[in-house]
């Protein structure tokens, strides 16, 4: 993937921060809590908007957030046509 540091265009974060709470059972907690940019020096500009209470941050690369969200959105959609649910607007 190759990035534009140019000033003429906006940066779109190349990774998205996330802090991980453990639920029940297996299942567990992902909230979004900021997002990280490509700098010059091949470094990472991170911006948060919380902090984890147990200091752990998760950085997921963008486009692997993007895959896997598109994976569960078509899971979804086959469920639903499965059971014959209608879609949320």
């Amino acid at each position: 993937m190759s990035h534009d540091y140019s000033d003429n265009k906006p940066k779109i974060p190349s990774h998205i921060a996330y802090s991980i709470e453990s639920g029940n059972g297996e299942k567990s907690h992902w909230n979004k809590i900021g997002a990280a940019w490509p700098t010059k020096d091949g470094g990472l500009s991170l911006k948060l908007n919380a902090l984890p209470i147990d200091g752990r941050i998760n950085l997921c690369l963008r486009d692997e957030v993007e895959r896997m969200r598109a994976k569960r959105q078509s899971t979804n959609e086959a469920i639903q046509k499965q059971y014959s649910i209608e879609p949320k607007p």
